[in-house]
């Protein structure tokens, strides 16, 4: 099965994509596609700073590639939020 088969069923199985974006970017550091589902699946996972790293790495590859600069408005986004939650939470035990 490929990547692209797994991105497309319903329910994505992101930790499986991750593994084999990794594997092969593992033997080819540039390979755009895996930069960039790398990217997809670390977002779906909830690590932001990974899908950051992996979605720019594939920018620098692509860099008019609207989907890639979609991702990473949505990443940057969650990270905002995240961090927002993050301070929120903070001030609700100090408080």
């Amino acid at each position: 099965m490929t990547i692209a088969c797994l991105l497309q069923s319903e329910l994505v199985n992101y930790e499986r994509v991750k593994e084999y974006c990794l594997k092969v970017l593992s033997h080819q550091r540039d390979h755009f596609k895996a930069m960039y589902r790398a990217g997809i699946a670390f977002y779906h996972l909830g690590d932001y700073d990974c899908a950051l790293r992996y979605l720019r790495d594939a920018k620098n590859r692509e860099p008019s590639d609207t989907n890639v600069l979609r991702y990473i408005q949505l990443t940057e986004m969650k990270m905002i939020k995240s961090g927002q939650r993050d301070r929120e939470m903070g001030k609700e035990t100090q408080g």
